[in-house]
């Protein structure tokens, strides 16, 4: 009996793990029948982040399938496409943000693979959009990154702060030390000339006092007359 339970969980097991390997598969890049051609496309780094340098990663081949040496989408292709980024142009974009044009490049002895470099700055997905003529056949693809296409962009935490983010933060601060300051010094003038203001009133007084003559002397010169 404990057998059987011990095969049965070796078997459920094995199926589990059948079943996740597709999908791990599906997850890294898109593959797509186009015609005459088979693409494969995501990321050229997966998982992508924000701010981290990545590229298209695009690979042709000629028939329904890529026959890649070794399996997966990374190894060389027997059955390449040449001279792709001579008739293909690649576009990126996300969210509401216009397209942008980017150049396809070979990678050096990879035949039928391409990358376009650029640094996506925002989480989400992304769409890259390839058009143009493959031996006289038309190309209009779009590739939409997601769950079961290519890695979306996600954030990435970044440790220490970069010197802009750091030299930023002190002239926000000697920006709030400067203005505390002026607040200060205009205080302390609107207070001075208050205080000169004050004194001149008062010296003004002072002199008023001293010029005004005294009440008896006038009423000794009114019985002298």
């Amino acid at each position: 009996m404990r057998k059987r339970l011990i095969i049965g969980s070796l078997g459920v097991l094995a199926a589990l793990l059948m079943a996740l390997i597709p999908l791990s598969s599906a997850s890294a890049h898109e593959m797509r029948h186009v015609g005459n051609y088979t693409f494969i496309v995501g990321f050229l780094n997966e998982p992508a982040y924000t701010g981290s340098q990545n590229a298209i990663s695009l690979t042709v081949c000629n028939g329904k399938t890529c026959e890649i040496a070794g399996g997966g989408d990374d190894g060389p292709v027997s059955n390449p496409v040449n001279d792709v980024d001579k008739s293909l142009k690649a576009e990126v974009s996300t969210g509401g943000s216009a397209p942008l044009a980017l150049s396809l490049q070979p990678v050096d002895g990879a035949p039928g693979k391409y990358t376009a470099d650029f640094i996506p700055t925002q989480t989400g997905d992304y769409t890259f959009h390839f058009t143009g003529t493959l031996n006289g056949q038309k190309i209009d693809e779009k590739f939409t990154s997601g769950p079961n296409t290519f890695s979306e962009v996600a954030q990435i935490s970044s440790y220490p702060a970069s010197k802009g983010t750091t030299t930023q933060g002190r002239n926000d601060i000697s920006s709030l030390q400067a203005q505390i300051q002026d607040a200060k010094n205009t205080g302390i003038l609107v207070g001075s000339i208050g205080t000169l203001v004050g004194l001149i009133g008062l010296g003004t007084a002072v002199v008023a006092l001293r010029r005004r003559p005294a009440s008896g002397t006038q009423s000794d010169e009114s019985l002298r007359g």
